[in-house]
């Protein structure tokens, strides 16, 4: 195999595993890397992205374009559709069967974090057409975003990925995103100029409550009515014990498994929301959608209403 991967054009068709995706839609924009690249996605039962170039650039280039893209549109359908096919076409210095070896390669060495956990898969999860929002702009600036998340939007995805974890753990990590999420809102947005993560005076009860206040009323509405400061030392508890693997045998003073997996699609619909302010995604084009999966996940299974039955004679203990 030579050295290195070079071609005109790239493609990856994405299926779901049972049933099919909407449609149609479609979007086209360019990009400006070293050369002019054009991006394509099409969406009809099937969804095939498609990215190209008038002159041969590395493979390894176009797979990571196809990657950002892939991540993107996570955040607005709240799941990664399953990827089927890739193909590397079009090249003047790579042979059929030499383009078809590193697709193949790409594929195999997929990180995991890249295929979504069952609780993900609910269609009302489901946020934004892609076609009502993605321009090249948008794209862009997602990529800026991406460097500036950095470890930190891999740990999200891995939170919400498909291998198997305690849901107790996946909660915990989303919490502890609130800290980094703090630092990026404060970088571009300039807002929580009080709040200075990881340094003295700045915890993450209030890094958790800054973020609620200021992104996630409506995610929280039922819990800002309720017993609210109780709940922010449950979540900083429930972190602490998975972080710091702490034992306590009072079970009152974190989240239960039940609890967890309510607060964990919370907090990930509450990240979300937060990467479409980042990204000046106007509410209009998910307001209504994410008031009714808020909707699903405070009515689901009664979880809730069982638990703010008991919160108010909950002792909150620090652990």
């Amino acid at each position: 195999m030579p050295e290195e991967l070079k071609c005109k054009s790239l493609k990856a068709i994405y299926k779901l595993e049972n049933g099919v995706l909407d449609g149609p839609h479609k979007v086209e924009f360019n990009i400006i890397k070293d050369y002019p690249i054009h991006i394509s996605i099409e969406q009809a039962m099937i969804r095939t992205v498609t990215i190209t170039c008038d002159q041969d650039i590395g493979g390894r280039k176009l797979w990571e374009i196809c990657l950002r893209i892939e991540q993107l549109i996570m955040l607005f359908d709240g799941m990664f559709i399953p990827l089927c096919l890739l193909e590397f076409t079009d090249s003047e210095y790579n042979t059929k069967e030499h383009l078809d070896s590193y697709s193949y390669n790409f594929i195999r060495t997929r990180l995991s974090y890249l295929c979504s956990a069952d609780f993900c898969k609910y269609t009302s999860n489901k946020l934004i057409e892609f076609d009502k929002v993605l321009t090249s702009e948008l794209y862009l600036n997602w990529e800026r975003l991406l460097d500036e998340l950095d470890t930190a939007h891999n740990v999200f995805l891995y939170s919400l990925s498909g291998i198997n974890q305690l849901i107790d753990i996946r909660c915990a990590f989303l919490i502890e995103l609130s800290e980094p999420l703090v630092q990026i809102v404060k970088k571009n947005h300039h807002y929580f100029s009080s709040l200075s993560p990881g340094a003295r005076g700045t915890t993450l009860k209030m890094c958790i409550d800054a973020l609620i206040s200021k992104y996630g009323t409506d995610i929280f509405s039922k819990e800002l009515s309720e017993e609210y400061e109780k709940l922010l030392k449950l979540f900083v508890n429930s972190r602490i014990k998975i972080m710091h693997i702490k034992s306590s045998k009072n079970k009152t003073s974190y989240l239960s498994g039940e609890e967890s997996l309510i607060y964990a699609a919370k907090f990930y619909l509450l990240y979300r929301k937060i990467m479409f302010e980042m990204l000046d995604i106007d509410k209009t084009f998910y307001i209504d959608s994410l008031e009714k999966y808020v909707d699903f996940w405070n009515n689901f299974g009664n979880i809730l209403m069982v638990f703010f039955k008991g919160l108010k004679n909950r002792t909150i203990k620090k652990i």
